[in-house]
């Protein structure tokens, strides 16, 4: 998979590891760290990457590049009991 984004002031590139941000100066990213990032807020990206991560993960999600690439997150609490 290789998927282009314009924007007016950069390119982002995204291909099947790493996403790739020209913005004067290219910048890249593993893939990982990107969604990473997006599902858990965690994780060292270029600051031109953060800024299109949700552009990033809305085009996966189109593409169903992004099925199967993580498991949810299931928090339980305590029930009250009476």
């Amino acid at each position: 998979m290789k998927v282009r984004l314009g924007y007016p002031d950069r390119i982002v590139e995204v291909d099947d590891k790493a996403v790739h941000v020209f913005n004067g100066k290219l910048v890249s990213a593993p893939l990982s760290e990107v969604v990473k990032y997006y599902l858990k807020g965690e994780g060292l990206l270029p600051p031109s990457v953060k800024a299109v991560v949700p552009d990033i993960i809305r085009v996966l999600l189109s593409t169903g590049e992004l099925h199967g690439e993580f498991q949810p997150t299931v928090e339980y609490g305590q029930g009250l009991s009476g």
